[in-house]
């Protein structure tokens, strides 16, 4: 006879213990699958508390419990409410037991118009999402390139052009600078554009956060009545405490002002450089699979495809 139908509470943010029962589960998944089941997003919203809880943050915690214990978690993010994506992962000691597909049906029956995440492109999620009828609507390329030894060819010098110079990001005066160029450089992105102070805070407070490794170009040129030269580019970089010997190029954006005029590849190589520095011996980013200029450009600058995310969604959603 079939067990108990598992109980699934829907919730604004995670209690602590609960919190805590999901990123456990994660890192779980995470060893068993290969791969991370999350976003990085995910989990800052899974960390927050509810007194911590913001009241522009749009998402549901998904949590669902079998014999009392946390057995899947699936977080849908509301900022869009015209296109609400998802993540959801099953303890892998609770698999095989219809669970993936319960967390999956609970899903497309509040949210129709989902988009569902498969970190890792894995087999298990391609045969649950295709036995629903969902197709793929999106892929993100990880790429990777090596920084030490005979491959690492980057240049010794990068020049900029002139009346632009670099230096690093100045925790707390550069915020809100920042944002706004981070939004118009990614007006048509999905995530990143839709970044806020509170996200932004979040990652400041992470152990991999260092000020040195976030390199903004300015515009001294054009400078405000303080004195402060205009943000023009940015390359903010990513090393995990954990893993010293992979870096990652976060975020790289130009402002729609000055493209053109070479500071996307020049402040990419300035951050690489930066990595190799550190002792970085490879470096890996994200780019959605049908951005063809970015993905020629990324090539040129060493990088090959090395993994694949993709997002899933009903036959009849938009891609």
């Amino acid at each position: 006879m079939p067990g108990p139908r598992p109980d699934i509470d829907e919730l604004p943010a995670l209690p602590g213990q609960v919190s805590g029962d999901v990123l456990a589960l994660a890192v779980r998944a995470a060893r068993h699958d290969g791969v991370r089941p999350l976003s990085e997003q995910t989990v800052l919203q899974a960390r927050r508390l509810p007194e911590q809880a913001d009241s522009h943050e749009s998402g549901t915690h998904l949590v669902l419990r079998t014999d009392g214990g946390v057995a899947g978690y699936g977080h849908v993010d509301l900022s869009d409410p015209d296109a609400p994506s998802a993540e959801i992962v099953v303890d892998p000691e609770h698999r095989r037991r219809g669970l993936g597909g319960t967390l999956l049906d609970h899903v497309l029956r509040r949210w129709p118009q989902v988009r569902l995440w498969s970190h890792g492109d894995l087999q298990d999620a391609r045969t649950l999402y295709g036995s629903r009828g969902l197709r793929v609507v999106r892929e993100l390329w990880q790429m990777s390139r090596p920084l030490a030894g005979e491959w690492s060819d980057l240049p010794a010098e990068v020049e900029l052009p002139d009346g632009f110079e670099v230096r690093t990001y100045r925790v707390g005066a550069d915020d809100e600078p920042w944002l706004a160029l981070n939004a118009r450089a990614f007006a048509d992105h999905p995530e990143q554009g839709r970044m806020t102070l509170a996200d932004l805070h979040d990652r400041q407070e992470e152990p991999w956060f260092d000020p040195s490794g976030f390199l903004v170009v300015v515009d001294t040129t054009d400078v405000d009545p303080e004195g402060e030269p205009r943000l023009a580019a940015f390359h903010w970089t990513k090393v995990e405490t954990d893993h010293p010997d992979t870096g990652e190029v976060y975020v790289v954006g130009v402002d729609p002002d000055y493209q053109g005029r070479g500071l996307g590849s020049a402040v990419t190589l300035l951050g690489l450089q930066h990595l190799r520095n550190r002792g970085v011996e490879t470096a890996t980013l994200y780019v959605d699979g049908d951005n063809d200029p970015a993905i020629a450009t990324y090539h040129r600058l060493g990088f090959e495809r090395s993994a694949i995310d993709v997002m899933y969604a009903a036959g009849d959603a938009d891609a």
